[in-house]
């Protein structure tokens, strides 16, 4: 890709690797303790993994058109990005699951 030295195209991957290591962590340990009936708490949780995977998504692109795209952790991190939005389309919307239990 024009404009993209070497040596951050180099680095890329292993940004998006660690994006999606540290995505995972976070959205495994959740809100706080005792915070989960927090709308707040639950609202900056979402917004901040939401931020993370757009993030992720953008290294990964520009890895592509760095041409890192054959490296070993842009293709894991691609994954990890493929298997969120694969949980995400599969789960109900919480709306969604609450009016098929009173219905």
């Amino acid at each position: 890709m024009r404009g993209i030295p070497p040596a951050l195209a180099n680095e890329l991957d292993t940004a998006a690797l660690r994006v999606a290591e540290d995505y995972g962590a976070f959205v495994s340990r959740g809100p706080a303790p005792g915070m989960h009936d927090d709308a707040k708490a639950f609202a900056a949780h979402h917004a901040a993994a939401k931020s993370a995977l757009a993030h992720l998504e953008h290294l990964l692109k520009l890895a592509r058109a760095a041409g890192a795209g054959d490296e070993a952790g842009v293709a894991q991190a691609d994954t990890v990005l493929q298997q969120v939005r694969g949980a995400m389309l599969a789960e109900p919307a919480e709306d969604d699951a609450d009016d098929a239990a009173t219905g």
